[in-house]
């Protein structure tokens, strides 16, 4: 009996790892679907990304962006990422997970930004905006946190900046809420 209980635990750890790396699309109706994730082309317009699902019964499905809310790719030409859509037309890839979110236009230099799973909004910085429109946009997102937005104040509003700042605020608040939790503990 001492030998089906751990080679239970391992067989039970090693499905559900493995169906944690599924792909999968959830619509706007909240429905999953599993399957492989690829990128498509669009031969009338190669400009325009499309994906495809190739489902379970080897299916293939174009995915079309106003029908999705997110997409789950973990081997694909993306990578590991998710990818959600704006505006029921563009596919936009997630590149800071935190309280508040960074996401880049797939396949361009356009960034989008979204604080505690609100609203996804487009955000002026890393292509030709001024510095100064994208420091007072990230500044709205960071004003909860005192000490950093006087660290903020004195950068410059460039992307490397921006993404570094962000990637601080996350952190501590990630900190502040571990801190919380622990207490509760």
């Amino acid at each position: 009996m001492k030998f089906y209980i751990p080679l239970y635990i391992t067989l039970s750890l090693f499905i559900n790892a493995n169906s944690q790396n599924n792909e999968y699309i959830v619509t706007n109706s909240n429905d999953t679907i599993y399957g492989k994730v690829i990128r498509g082309t669009n031969y009338l317009n190669p400009s325009i990304v499309t994906f495809k699902l190739i489902d379970e019964n080897d299916n293939k499905l174009l995915i079309n962006p106003s029908e999705v809310n997110t997409i789950r790719s973990i081997d694909g030409l993306d990578g590991d990422c998710t990818i959600r859509t704006v505006f029921d037309k563009f596919f936009i890839k997630e590149i800071i997970n935190g309280r508040i979110k960074v996401y880049q236009l797939v396949d361009n230099a356009f960034f989008y930004t979204s604080k505690d799973n609100g609203q996804i909004t487009i955000a002026d910085f890393g292509g030709f905006g001024s510095r100064k429109k994208a420091h007072s946009q990230i500044r709205d997102l960071i004003k909860d946190n005192p000490q950093i937005l006087i660290e903020f104040d004195k950068l410059k509003g460039s992307a490397k900046n921006i993404f570094y700042i962000i990637e601080k605020y996350n952190e501590s608040y990630e900190t502040i809420a571990n801190s919380v939790s622990y207490e509760k503990d």
